[in-house]
């Protein structure tokens, strides 16, 4: 830039703002803003530096004084404009999300704790009660239950297929003990929530991976880019075309690598 750009009041005091900073820091890193830059500062000097220019240059500092008394009362109605970032502003937003999220699961534990409490608890020993009276007058299912019981015998090679899918599908995750139960219905259903509890950490990974895929693909695109950049000797037009052709050259043949249904090639990572 030139030396009138630089001594601006107006582009000083908005270079103190971290917004401004993290997005000249974006915009830096892109290839097409860096070609840019990089062909427009010469004729920003040249700009700069004519005569036009300079008779223009009283009225030039008119405005900047103006643009300046702007940002500084921008800067005293907002004073967070001095620290607030991307991430400040991001969690901002999340914040009815995560009071909301709070909320639900609050009132989640307190409707499960009343519901095992008023309902699971007193149905569980009157059961409890009911089969002690049966397995005394009745017939001893010694302790277990009678429909449920009875069953077992066909619920256990279901229970055994399930435990060896979990594993082999879900394998991190607490083992589901053989012993403990009454019924193996009783465990079918330890091993349902447990399948559960291990899929749910690998389903968000996933759902993240697939969200993330496009961004994580664009900013491999951009460092492919900014590397063939950075092997120039200059960022003029023609260097940079020639830059450009090796990036797309490149993608392509990642592409076609990928592509292929046999071979170890490593995924596309964000550099």
């Amino acid at each position: 830039m030139s030396d009138s750009v630089e001594s601006s009041r107006s582009v000083e005091r908005a270079k103190t703002f971290p917004l401004l900073q993290q997005t000249h820091e974006f915009l830096a890193q892109l290839p097409a803003c860096r070609i840019l830059e990089a062909n427009a500062k010469p004729i920003i000097s040249s700009i700069a530096s004519s005569k036009p220019a300079k008779w223009a240059s009283p009225a030039a500092k008119v405005a900047d004084n103006i643009a300046d008394k702007g940002l500084e009362f921008a800067e005293n109605w907002a004073p967070s404009l001095k620290t607030k970032t991307y991430q400040d502003l991001c969690h901002d937003a999340l914040v009815p999300f995560n009071y909301s999220k709070e909320t639900v699961g609050k009132a989640a534990n307190v409707t499960l704790g009343a519901a095992d409490t008023y309902v699971y608890e007193p149905a569980h020993a009157r059961m409890s009660t009911f089969r002690q009276f049966y397995n005394e007058k009745v017939y001893d299912t010694n302790g277990k239950p009678l429909i449920r019981g009875s069953i077992d015998p066909l619920v256990a090679p279901c229970n055994k297929r399930l435990e060896a899918a979990t594993k082999a599908y879900f394998p991190d995750g607490e083992e589901v003990p053989s012993n403990g139960y009454n019924t193996e219905f009783s465990r079918t259903l330890a091993l349902s929530a447990n399948f559960v509890q291990r899929a749910v950490p690998w389903v968000n990974r996933k759902v993240t991976d697939l969200a993330m895929a496009p961004y994580n693909y664009t900013s491999h695109v951009n460092a492919v880019f900014n590397h063939s950049l950075d092997k120039q000797e200059n960022l003029s037009l023609t260097n940079s075309w020639a830059a450009t052709r090796e990036a797309l050259c490149t993608l392509n043949q990642e592409a076609l690598q990928y592509a292929k249904p046999k071979g170890n090639n490593p995924n596309i990572t964000a550099q």
